[in-house]
């Protein structure tokens, strides 16, 4: 199972238990053990062994005793330049989020008509298929960018436009492009116009050089490359648009 974690409420929990996320110094075991070790050596007296001289056996012993002191140091020193604390214990639960591709999905319906009931999708001609508007979410005004991009593609005054927040899901979804599976987040909004303007408020019309045309969900679900391409979208809109 998926869960949305807000990053900013995430955040404000790590700084509240920033005293209780700890890392223990590594490598001190070992220092104390070389400390102890040491200690020893400096009131052993050495005797020779298996005809071994003593010097030999007291330099050997020396030599172990400086090697454990500089492991042991080693290990303590390592362990303080990587410490771990809450910062990036932040950054690696960041990493885990595995939504990689995050759309705001608009869904604009034919308000000027008494009984609304179809959508305005435009068409993409690298595609060759009718989509649903949609954005890259921003993570900052992702509201007012959205307004000014539908201004700016359908020549209507912003003053005229609202969206309105529907709900979050999140799709796991093959990519006809680059023929892997990818996961999208699809934030779903209703988009309200106020004011139609005349062009509009045909079946299907033109902008900038871009085709836009008005379809009911059955349309959409009796149009191959649009259920080939964007099904869940359109199953997502019927769902939560009404």
């Amino acid at each position: 199972m998926k869960m949305l974690i807000d990053k900013i409420k995430l955040r404000l929990l790590l700084e509240k238990k920033r005293d209780y996320i700890r890392h223990p110094v590594d490598g001190i075991d070992i220092l104390i053990a070389a400390i102890v070790y040491v200690v020893s050596l400096m009131c052993s007296d050495f005797k020779s062994v298996f005809g071994i001289d003593e010097k030999i056996i007291e330099t050997l012993a020396w030599v172990f005793a400086v090697v454990i002191l500089i492991y042991g140091l080693y290990r303590m020193v390592k362990s303080f330049c990587h410490r771990y604390n809450h910062e990036l214990l932040y950054q690696d639960i960041e990493n885990l989020d595995e939504v990689l591709h995050k759309f705001s999905v608009i869904g604009i319906k034919d308000y000027y008509n008494e009984f609304a009931n179809r959508f305005l999708l435009y068409y993409d001609d690298a595609w060759k298929c009718w989509f649903f508007f949609s954005f890259h979410t921003s993570e900052v005004q992702n509201e007012e960018n959205m307004i000014q991009r539908l201004s700016h593609k359908l020549k209507i005054n912003p003053k005229y436009i609202k969206v309105q927040y529907i709900s979050d899901r999140i799709q796991p979804k093959f990519s006809e492009k680059d023929k892997i599976n990818k996961v999208y987040q699809h934030s779903l909004y209703q988009g309200i116009i106020a004011q139609f303007p005349e062009n509009m408020k045909q079946d299907e019309f033109e902008i900038d050089g871009i085709r836009y045309r008005w379809w009911t969900i059955e349309e959409m679900e009796a149009e191959p490359r649009i259920m080939e391409v964007n099904s869940d979208v359109v199953s997502y809109v019927k769902e939560k648009i009404r």
